[in-house]
């Protein structure tokens, strides 16, 4: 029998190949695996020894002496080593035929050697016996899959079952005897060369995915399954192609719905995030990277959740996705999480397990809650300032009462001084002249100081709103000068004012709004001065005529300016580039607001470090200013004397007005209104009625509706006093009566000729 023995290297297999030659064995010896097939060629080999015991795998040679002519009857033996037979387990499967065990056992291997050259004998009685037609029809009926064999070289089918004529659209006629190639059926030609060589490197083709065409063109996809078979005398190749067709055409739809579901992930608002059990990051949207100031998603994947959460909070997190896993229910909570600079962000975020990319995960979808905690930071802020917009008006109101019988006296005192001796007269004492002097100017100082109060009240009532809000035609230029009044301690230790007014016409707007508009302006103009430097820095209040015969009112300043990009997002609200507890974000939204509603502009000019310039653009009213008449008219010549009540809650009010107008009037004071009431109901009855509108118990509106039913005449002689309408019912009440008012504080001969007018009308 013709040996061949494969000792790669020279490796030294003496015994047995002595033992062979002691049989009769004719030994064919080759050092290199390259030198089989010539060695074949020269004459086939019943029997086959490969030394297998280095590492080297000995699967391609098995598989290529068994694609050799004649190569399937041999019988291949594995020489491995002792110890290590596991090592040729991998040959064995792919063809080998059994295994001997180094260092040979003289017994073993005779037996061993019998057993092959019987499994020879077997092999050669059958190669007579063709893969004859039962044989070859049976493999082909009973396959459930497409199935042909072809000629090795040329690949021309020979046979096939029905399921691969139908698999391909053609008959049997048509496809015998035709190559693959001829028949059109491979997607691309050189697929075929390719998995050709595959098969006679390795003797078989298992599982390649494949794509052939139909005859309609139709691209169908098959796992390609490949072997040589002998048939004729000759190798020819038998293929199996389960058609995968309706998976790869699942695969795609899954891939396409991933994509589509990444493609959703990516473009959702918020921060979605997968976690393995680990809680390491698997996959990310762009807005989580972003979010935590990453710039690309890669940098997150493989981070633990504690580099994302608050040491404080990781406890709580990491139960949360437990609890998630194991439960499988969602869980909802607000969440912080750490920045890459360290700051924090606030989410509200909920947690569910999902198998994502074949395992068990946790996603996090969360929602961006930080810029609601500063909303509601700073609208915090707008309702503390609307507070102490609110306690404003009730400090206006509250200073106006002491104001009143403050200016009432100083002008009595001044008055009263006035009548005394004139210097140089006979028998005063100059002493005494000088003295008193001395005190008239220093009663006028205070008359001053009081009268700056009632100017300062004033404006402080005009921008806490507690005015009607109906617009009316007014004056820009007194407007800024009641609005810089109110500004002058924010802006005197940051800057010079310089105003420039030119004549413009008047607007029609409201006053207290349009002030707050103006003050935004100046308070922001002052606050991007920094302290400590008024005389390098200046803030330019203009007023002129704009474009289309516009008002314009234009607020500059020298202080560090606006950056380009803040410049579009300026107006929005609660936007701000001020510290926290500086701004609310609010006051230029509002200012737009305003200026928009009343068919104005508001424009702005920055740049870094040089300052803003904001101008305010409105359309001239087309009605001219009317100046209100005065309640006050100027007093006859002939005073005349009347019979006055004063009812006032506070009494030094009515002490004060009792003390201006009891040299010319019957005065009655009273500091309840019921009491008032009460003398009136008596019978008695007076000129004009002085009344305070606000008043603890019954009212001045309460005391005038009960007179105007019960004694209409009295109701018509009554003369309001208020220190400001802080009431939307106050308001509503000086609107709708007839009735006269004069707001405190007022000068004594302002009162004085009120009563002589209110008098000639009796």
């Amino acid at each position: 029998m013709r040996v061949l023995i494969v000792a790669q290297g020279g490796a030294d297999l003496s015994p047995l190949e002595t033992l062979l030659e002691e049989r009769g064995d004719t030994v064919v010896h080759v050092l290199r695996d390259v030198e089989v097939p010539a060695a074949w060629r020269a004459g086939a080999c019943p029997l086959v020894v490969l030394d297998a015991r280095d590492e080297g795998s000995r699967v391609p040679l098995v598989r290529a002496l068994r694609s050799l002519p004649g190569g399937n009857a041999a019988v291949v033996l594995m020489v491995a080593q002792r110890g290590a037979l596991h090592t040729a387990t991998l040959a064995l499967e792919e063809g080998a035929d059994d295994i001997l065990a180094w260092p040979l056992d003289a017994e073993e291997l005779k037996l061993r050697l019998g057993m092959a050259e019987r499994r020879s004998l077997r092999r050669k009685s059958r190669a007579g016996v063709p893969f004859g037609d039962a044989l070859r029809d049976t493999l082909l009926a009973v396959s459930p899959v497409p199935t042909c064999i072809t000629t090795l070289v040329e690949g021309r089918v020979v046979a096939a079952n029905d399921a691969y004529f139908r698999a391909f659209g053609y008959t049997r006629e048509e496809m015998l005897g035709k190559t693959t190639v001829e028949l059109h059926l491979w997607d691309r030609p050189f697929d075929r060369a390719q998995v050709m060589e595959r098969l006679r490197q390795h003797g078989a083709v298992r599982g390649v995915d494949a794509r052939y065409h139909t005859r309609t063109g139709e691209v169908r996809h098959t796992l390609l399954f490949m072997g040589l078979v002998p048939l004729g005398d000759e190798p020819h190749v038998i293929s199996f192609f389960p058609d995968i067709t309706p998976l790869k055409q699942a695969e795609e739809e899954l891939r396409r719905s991933e994509v589509s579901f990444r493609t959703l992930i990516q473009s959702l608002p918020d921060l979605v995030a997968v976690f393995d059990r680990d809680a390491r990051v698997r996959y990310a949207n762009l807005k989580v990277a972003r979010a935590l100031g990453y710039s690309d998603v890669r940098e997150l994947v493989g981070k633990h959740i504690s580099d994302m959460i608050p040491p404080e909070d990781l406890a709580s997190a990491d139960a949360r996705m437990h609890e998630a896993l194991r439960t499988g229910r969602n869980a909802l909570q607000d969440r912080r999480m750490v920045r890459r600079d360290g700051g924090i962000l606030h989410v509200e975020s909920t947690t569910f397990p999902l198998h994502f990319d074949g395992e068990d995960s946790i996603v996090s979808v969360a929602h961006d809650l930080t810029e609601r905690h500063q909303m509601q930071a700073r609208l915090r802020l707008a309702e503390r300032m609307a507070s102490v917009g609110t306690l404003a008006a009730g400090v206006a109101h509250e200073i106006n009462n002491p104001l009143a019988y403050l200016t009432a006296n100083l002008a009595f005192a001044r008055e009263e001084l006035s009548h005394l001796p004139a210097p140089g007269e006979p028998g005063v004492d100059p002493e005494l002249l000088r003295s008193l002097a001395d005190a008239q100017s220093a009663l006028a100082e205070a008359q001053q100081g009081a009268e700056r109060v009632r100017t300062i009240v004033r404006d402080l009532k005009t921008f806490s709103r507690v005015d009607a809000l109906e617009d009316s035609v007014i004056d820009v230029r007194q407007v800024l000068d009641s609005t810089l009044n109110l500004a002058t301690t924010e802006i005197r230790h940051r800057a010079r004012v310089m105003k420039f007014f030119e004549d413009v016409p008047p607007v029609r707007a409201n006053e207290s709004r349009l002030g707050q508009v103006f003050l935004n302006l100046l308070v922001n103009a002052a606050q991007a001065i920094p302290e400590g430097a008024p005389e390098r820095h200046e803030i330019r209040v203009t007023t002129r005529l704009g474009d289309a015969s516009r008002v314009m009112v234009e607020v500059a300043d020298t202080g560090v300016g606006i950056a380009t990009e803040h410049l579009p997002r300026l107006f929005d609200p609660f936007f701000t580039t001020k510290a926290p507890g500086v701004g609310t974000g609010l006051g230029l939204s509002i200012c737009h607001n305003l200026v928009t509603a009343l068919g104005g502009e508001i424009r702005v000019r920055s740049a870094p470090g040089k300052g803003s310039t904001f101008q305010v653009l409105l359309p001239a009213s087309e009605h001219p200013r009317v100046e209100p008449e005065p309640l006050v008219v100027e007093a006859p010549v002939v005073e005349k004397r009347g019979r006055l009540l004063v009812v006032d809650d506070e009494p030094l009010v009515c002490t004060a007005l009792g003390r201006t107008l009891r040299p010319h009037h019957d005065v009655t004071l009273a500091t309840r209104a019921q009491d008032a009431l009460e003398r009136i109901e008596a019978g008695e009855h007076y000129d004009v009625v002085f009344c305070d509108l606000m008043m603890p118990g019954m009212s001045g509106m309460d005391f005038y509706s009960t007179l105007l039913k019960r004694h209409p005449d009295q109701a018509r002689r009554v003369v309001f006093l208020t220190g400001g309408a802080v009431t939307p019912q106050a308001r509503a009440f000086l609107e709708t009566v007839t009735s006269p008012h004069i707001e405190k504080p007022f000068a004594g001969r302002e009162l004085l000729s009120l009563v002589q007018e209110r008098l000639a009308r009796v």
